[in-house]
């Protein structure tokens, strides 16, 4: 099985502003998306890249409704290793 040719990474300012306008914690939030705080971190630190699960839940959340995808995701395309 192949991987995918990109991988989304959140752009945490954006993510950052909405969490501080609705006076929420990093923890409280990771809570309404559907994944442990530690988790939420690595992702939030652009440590490891979204799953489409996660992508989902954070496009389905109502706090984030009405902001474009491209303001809440970067895409990176995977470089390969047999280049």
């Amino acid at each position: 099985m192949s991987s995918p040719p990109f991988r989304f990474f959140l752009r945490p300012d954006r993510i950052a502003a909405v969490i501080c306008l609705h006076h929420l914690s990093q923890d409280g939030f990771a809570s309404e998306i559907g994944v442990c705080r530690q988790h939420w971190s690595l992702l939030f630190n652009r440590r490891r890249a979204l799953s489409a699960k996660v992508c989902r839940a954070l496009l389905a959340n109502p706090r984030l409704a009405g902001i474009p995808e491209a303001e809440l995701f970067e895409v990176v395309p995977v470089q390969s290793a047999a280049a």
